[in-house]
């Protein structure tokens, strides 16, 4: 069985918290309001409307 890893991160405009997936349990996370050109991420939007994209090192 695969376990899918996991951590809560806070939305930089409200701080309203969401889950994100991560690729391994020992990612490091990043949360900014802009998206780069380059780099493993996903793009969260909070239930307030906020777009915010998680890095992933």
């Amino acid at each position: 069985m695969q376990v899918t890893a996991t951590r809560t991160v806070a939305c930089p405009h409200c701080g309203e918290d969401a889950t994100v997936s991560l690729p391994s349990e020992d990612a490091d996370v990043n949360v900014s309001h802009s998206v780069a050109a380059f780099g493993d991420h996903t793009t969260v939007t909070c239930s307030q409307g906020h777009t915010y994209w998680v890095y992933f090192c």
